[in-house]
């Protein structure tokens, strides 16, 4: 599968980040991704991955009369997040008043960031929403629940710390071996968007030339759609990025 490079990947992640603090990652060079066509079957043991946090930003103070700057937006993931979907986000968000982290690297993998120290780190900053965007590296598992755990982990580790949490799943090119499924079951408390039930898909031209990523036009029309699901699942009387799903679910 073509990704965007990891040196564009990084470049659009530092300019997006706020500093709540320098973090630094120990862990090991991230695996490089297969090539998308005439790749033998993985098995689970290759669905791994290493995340190597972006470079922080000076810090912004924030004005304590407005309830919108104290609570910022988190927002992690792999190359999806950076298909013209956090450049159209990010400025709708700030907007409203509050900041927007994005922490996202090609080649990452829901058993990346669940035993990523640097995501416990920018939970222990008190992120008011996070949204996940996982799980285009991991559509082609042979055996999706494996990474069930991987999935739950992430989920309860964003909630624990009190943070509202979304889980956007990727606008698929292809048939999926059931992993987004997988999300659905194991992502609570987390909100679920699914994209492409909410998009009805992504036409050939609304993808990049590696007819996989989303490209302006399909990356307009993503952030277009998850914006006006997020304000439907608002509940500001619970704070400015509380959510309150349509669908019950349990934790």
């Amino acid at each position: 599968m073509h990704r965007v490079t990891p040196a564009a990947i990084r470049r659009a992640a530092s300019i997006s980040l706020l500093a709540l603090a320098a973090c630094e990652s120990s862990a090991p060079a991230a695996s490089k991704p297969l090539a998308a066509a005439a790749r033998p079957t993985p098995t689970a043991t290759e669905w791994t991955g290493a995340h190597v946090p972006p470079a922080a930003a000076p810090f912004t103070p924030l004005d304590p009369d407005d309830a919108f700057k104290h609570a910022w937006v988190l927002h992690v993931g792999d190359s999806f997040v950076h298909a013209s979907f956090q450049q159209n986000l990010g400025p709708r968000f700030r907007a409203t008043g509050s900041n927007y982290v994005v922490d996202a690297e090609t080649a990452t993998y829901t058993t990346t960031w669940a035993t990523d120290p640097d995501l416990e780190r920018w939970l222990e900053r008190r992120p008011a929403l996070v949204l996940v965007t996982l799980g285009a590296n991991e559509v082609e598992m042979p055996v999706p629940l494996d990474h069930a755990r991987a999935v739950e982990t992430i989920a309860h580790k964003v909630s624990g710390n009190g943070a509202s949490c979304v889980w956007i799943t990727p606008p698929l090119w292809k048939t999926d071996s059931g992993f987004l499924q997988v999300i659905h079951d194991h992502c609570a408390p987390c909100l679920f968007f699914d994209s492409d039930a909410v998009l009805g898909g992504l036409e050939p031209d609304e993808r990049q030339r590696d007819g996989i990523h989303p490209n302006e036009r399909g990356g307009q029309r993503w952030s277009d759609a998850f914006w006006g699901w997020l304000q439907e699942h608002r509940d500001p009387p619970r704070g400015p990025w509380a959510l309150s799903p349509f669908e019950r679910r349990g934790s």
